[in-house]
């Protein structure tokens, strides 16, 4: 049965929650009829690596940002990574984000504003 990860919102409140469910449908439906909080979201887990976590030896880059971008429709996103590792650099990522990432169905075709913290 498929994994479903559902946002729900009530008020200022919001609660991420997870769940298998015959459909996503059936993960709306359930939660309509239980809950007084709307449901916003419902995302399908492609991906669950259930393993332990590596532990935090601080031996990276806390943060990426940048704007990758389409020329042709014109049209942008901030992108923002965490936790970099020490050996990638700038052009690192705009090969990653080129051959991985689209906006709106779209190739990703330049990267502009790039930030690393540290």
């Amino acid at each position: 049965m498929p994994k479903y990860k559902i946002q729900l919102k009530q008020g200022k409140r919001t609660i991420v929650s997870h769940g298998e469910f015959k459909s996503v449908q059936f993960a709306l439906d359930h939660y309509n009829a239980i809950s007084t909080m709307k449901v916003s979201e419902i995302l399908k887990i492609e991906y669950e690596d259930l393993t332990t976590p590596p532990i935090d030896d601080f031996s990276y880059r806390s943060q990426f940002k940048g704007i990758i971008k389409n020329e042709d429709k014109r049209i942008s996103k901030q992108v923002i990574f965490n936790n970099i590792k020490l050996s990638i650099n700038e052009s690192d990522i705009y090969r990653s984000c080129l051959n991985n990432m689209e906006i709106e169905n779209s190739k990703v075709d330049g990267i502009s504003c790039v930030l690393f913290k540290k």
